[in-house]
């Protein structure tokens, strides 16, 4: 009974119990610890162990690093490294001194794209949009273009083979239709960022160190993009310009170097014949049929 309790009350019910008048200003009954007018106090354990960090964060590359060893030391795979690493899709080195963006729980660090949903982010990495949206403790499900996202525990696409086995995967027919050569050199003058962030080894990156390329995309949509961004565009080779074709599932550009007096038209690329290899190839007129897109000016 409580302190509280009237008296008229009392005095039928007999002598007020002393432990309830010490359990109406706190105290202990059994195991129980109790506050005042027998309020149960829960006990609250706290935290040892930091709370978990919902940002990425960037590492510099120390002597003697290696991708595996880096990842060891986060917690985390080298497939997630190279996932949140655009400049590692297709290259696993790294040198001393390179800047890595590193996923502070297992997972992929993506910069979202003007395109991108958060439905559409789950699909592409495996995960529920939900675990997304709460990770990042976001308050709208509208995605802003240039955010950066950590997506927990998320998969990236397949890597591309070493190009000594993509050499052996990309031998067949199609390629003896073409006069071909295979050059040593050369890249043109934008070899890096900030002018050129393509990755390394794709054909959009060669293109790109030899043209000043101001949008974004895979190959086969750079028609679409570069004349979205006021770039003249046409159907005809010209010397300087961008032949844009689906070639591929991607799509696949080139540069044109010369157009020949017979209509045909020289061009050099990266990886059409094998990963990180560029090339020099002959194009006759029709000869890529419904795969040639058209031509950047």
């Amino acid at each position: 009974m409580d302190r509280h309790v009237p008296t008229y009350l009392t005095s039928r019910l007999g002598t007020v119990n002393a432990e309830a008048v010490v359990a109406g200003q706190g105290g202990m009954a059994g195991d129980v610890t109790l506050g005042r007018y027998s309020t149960i106090i829960k006990p609250v354990a706290i935290p040892t162990a930091a709370p978990v960090n919902h940002k990425p964060f960037t590492y510099t590359v120390q002597p003697g690093d290696s991708l595996a060893s880096i990842a060891t030391k986060f917690h985390i795979t080298v497939s997630q490294i190279r996932w949140s690493n655009s400049n590692l899709y297709s290259d696993d080195t790294v040198a001393t001194g390179d800047q890595l963006v590193i996923p502070p729980v297992p997972g992929v660090v993506v910069t979202v794209k003007a395109s991108d949903t958060l439905d559409a982010l789950g699909v592409k990495y495996q995960v529920d949009p939900q675990a997304i949206y709460d990770f990042n403790r976001l308050r709208t499900p509208q995605l802003v273009a240039g955010t950066v996202l950590v997506i927990p525990n998320g998969v990236g696409g397949a890597f591309p083979p070493p190009p000594s086995v993509y050499q052996l995967l990309m031998r067949s027919g199609v390629h003896s239709a073409y006069q071909v050569t295979v050059l040593n050199c050369c890249l043109g003058p934008y070899t890096g960022p900030p002018q050129n962030s393509f990755p390394r080894g794709w054909c959009t990156y060669y293109v790109a160190t030899k043209r000043l390329v101001t949008w974004s995309g895979d190959a086969g949509y750079w028609y679409q993009n570069a004349s979205a961004k006021g770039y003249a565009v046409g159907p005809t080779p010209k010397p300087g310009a961008i032949m844009v074709t689906w070639e591929s599932w991607a799509g696949h550009v080139a540069y044109v170097e010369s157009v020949n007096a017979d209509g045909s038209w020289v061009v050099t690329e990266m990886n059409w014949v094998a990963f990180g290899v560029i090339d020099q190839r002959v194009i006759k007129p029709g000869q890529l049929r419904g795969a040639l897109v058209g031509f950047i000016y």
